[in-house]
Parts: structure tokens; sequence; C-alpha cells
């Protein structure tokens, strides 16, 4: 599994969520006894609806103070960040665009213009975006974690990982930028290094740290870091990944990091539970009857293989269980 969780990325956090840690985009200076215009008004009462979670109320806060004053380019920023958070994604494109018309200055519609156009499959046009923004704020952490997704995205691997450090460093409680830099470094296609493979370890450790009770990033950590060898700190994260959220795709991650780690009778239990949790998951019956073939139990493992033959949609499983079937019961 690559960097590309759920992003994982694009959220970790809710919509709203997130955009109520977003810090608030100040006015400007106009003196302390000055008071505030009825446009001021009407953002302020749509900005405190939006971090509420209340998309229409602030959407028509925001829509009256556009009304009052045209040339105001927060109500037009906060309209895309309603539609960023319905994943209204061209229409928040245009928004964040519209804004930036307005004040090509505002750094935080450079950031999100970017997100929705990675959103939109366009992440050759965000990188500008995230680029313009770090030369205004060298250390916005979230522009270098967004431009680590997007040069992913386009197979600039070297540029990445510069990016996922970059982020890492400077948004020090925020488990993605670790957790994506450390399934870069991991990518089993890619081979890591021994240099690399100590810092996949390390930040996917960091990324544990951070987040100690969030599923999504321990069941990313853990597969990582099986892969890498590191099986007691796999078995560790994904045990408490499916005590969180006790799912089948969890379950057999964690049965292979048991088999891996020599406890293969906890395995075997975890496989067995995750084949009863989801019957219609046949990658998970697959991996069940190569553990069930390595115990001896010839008979159980082919015809798991044989019902992972005849149900498999997917032309590859079918193949692996095919040939894993020829080895359990040749002709």
């Amino acid at each position: 599994m690559g960097a590309r969780w759920a992003v994982v990325l694009a959220a970790m956090l809710g919509a709203t969520e997130a955009m109520a840690q977003r810090p608030r985009l100040p006015f400007p200076m106009r003196g302390a006894s000055a008071e505030p215009t009825a446009a001021e008004r009407e953002y302020t009462a749509g900005e405190v609806l939006l971090r509420a979670g209340d998309l229409s109320g602030a959407e028509a806060r925001f829509v009256a103070a556009r009304g009052l004053d045209p040339r105001d380019a927060r109500p037009v920023f906060y309209l895309g960040e309603v539609a960023r958070a319905r994943s209204q994604w061209p229409v928040a494109e245009a928004r964040y665009g519209e804004a930036l018309g307005l004040d090509a200055t505002m750094v935080e519609a450079m950031v999100q213009r970017a997100v929705a156009l990675r959103e939109l499959g366009r992440p050759q046009d965000a990188v500008p975006w995230l680029r313009r923004a770090l030369q205004r704020v060298p250390m916005l952490g979230e522009a270098q974690l967004d431009l680590g997704l997007c040069l992913e995205d386009l197979g600039d691997v070297p540029g990445a990982i510069v990016a996922f450090r970059a982020a890492s460093a400077r948004l020090h409680s925020d488990a993605r930028a670790p957790l994506s830099l450390g399934l870069l470094l991991a990518d089993a296609a890619r081979g890591p290094s021994p240099a690399e493979r100590t810092e996949a370890i390390r930040v996917l450790r960091e990324a544990m740290r951070r987040a100690p009770s969030d599923a999504a990033v321990l069941g990313l950590a853990g597969p990582a870091l099986r892969r890498l060898g590191e099986w007691r700190l796999a078995v560790d994260a994904l045990q408490r990944a499916v005590g969180l959220t006790p799912t089948a795709a969890l379950r057999i991650e964690l049965a292979q990091a048991l088999w891996a780690a020599g406890d293969r009778g906890r395995a075997l239990q975890e496989a067995t539970l995750a084949s009863r949790q989801a019957p219609g998951d046949l990658s998970a019956r697959y991996v069940l009857a190569l553990m069930l073939a390595e115990q001896g139990d010839r008979a159980a493992a082919a015809t798991a293989l044989r019902a992972v033959i005849e149900g498999a949609a997917d032309p590859a499983l079918r193949e692996r269980a095919t040939a894993a079937l020829r080895r359990v019961a040749p002709r």
C-alpha cells in the first residue's frame, strides 16, 4: 500500500473538523475603536457557523457578506471552504481562484486551491500554487505536506520525500507527514536502501507516537513495518488498530504480522476470524489458505484456494491462488 491512504491524507480529519482547526484569517487592522462593518459582521457570523459545522447557515452569511462588500476576498474564500466540506471540488476550486483574483497574496487560498486541483486529478496544476505559497510562507507545513502528495502523484519520489521531511519537521503533532514519508520510504517496489529503511522505521514510529489512538495511522503503519521486518512493532500497531476498529481488513494484516513474528497460532486465529467476519473478502481467505498450507492442513488449504479461484474477480489474485493450489494439491 502506497502513501495514497485515503489518504490519507485528504482527510484523516473530517472536513469541518479540519476547518475548525485552521487559523482564522484576520481582518485588516482598522484601529482599536473602529466598529465592524455590516459585511464584517456577516462574515464573522458565517465563520462561527462554519466552525460549528452548519454549512448552509455559513453559506448564507458568506453570500450576504460578499454582496455587501464584493471586493473582500475572505467571504469568497470561505464559500470555497463550504464547497470543500461538501466535496464539491470544482466549485471549491473556482471559489479559491476567485478569492485569489481579489487578493493575490492570500496564502490559504493558494494552498486550498492546490488541494482542490489535486482532488480533481490535476496535481501538475496544484504544484505551482503550493510553491508560490511556500515562497511567501516558507515554514508552512500544510503546504509542504500537500506538495509531497502532489509530487508523489506525479512520480517525483525524491521531491516527495524532501517535502514530507520538511512537513514532518514543521507539523510537530500531526501524524500525516511522518506516516506519508514512512510509507513512501518503505515502498516495497522501490527496495529501500539501508538508510531509507532506518529512516522509514523511525518516522513510522513517530507517526504512531503522534497518533496512538488513530486506527487509520496504526493500520497503515503496521503493514509497512511488517514489510520492513519490524514484526513486533507491526504487531503492536495492528493490535491497537484492531482494538480500535476491528475490521476484517485490519485483522488479516494483524494475522500476517503475527505470522511473520513467529506467533502462528494467534495468526491463524486472526486470519480465521477475518475470513468469517468478511466471507466475501477473498484476499483474506487466500492468506488463510497459505497459512493452513504452511501448517500442513493441505485439505483445508485446497478448499479455501478453490473458493478463491471460483469467486475472485481480480485476475492477479485468481492466478496466485491457482499457483498455490498446484503446490498444495498437485494433480
